[in-house]
């Protein structure tokens, strides 16, 4: 798949069948390594597009299986990933994962960190709401 440049497909492939190992209680890191890799050689290349892909496959399976603290650790260090992914769709979804990501930090946070959490859910919701 490398050679006909569908690193995108492979990505997308490899986090279904992470999803449904982990699912079946086969192997419980299973893709993790392959996903940091394809983000390695993604960095290296400059593939931001690639890169934005595997941040946001990386998001939904944290989301998925109710990871907050390393989702909110991924949405922050992947940075403005909305504006290197192709398809709107893609997009439009890390918006929302992102949104719920905030949300689900901030309730189980205290103090400054709460309200923190809490400012950047709303930034994000107010963005959803805009293109309502």
């Amino acid at each position: 798949l490398t050679q006909l440049k569908q690193d995108d497909t492979k990505v997308k492939m490899v986090n279904l069948l992470t999803t449904v190992k982990k699912l079946r209680g086969i192997d419980a890191e299973a893709g993790d390594e392959i996903l940091v890799s394809t983000l390695a050689t993604a960095a290296s290349n400059g593939d931001f597009s690639l890169s934005a892909t595997v941040n946001l496959l990386k998001l939904e399976v944290f989301v998925f299986y109710q990871k907050w603290k390393e989702a909110v650790d991924l949405v922050r260090k992947a940075g403005n990933v909305r504006q290197f992914l192709t398809a709107s769709f893609a997009s439009v979804r890390y918006t929302f994962l992102e949104a719920l990501t905030y949300v689900k930090a901030a309730q189980s946070a205290f103090g400054w960190k709460k309200r923190q959490m809490k400012k950047r859910a709303l930034k994000t919701l107010h963005l959803i709401q805009r293109w309502a």
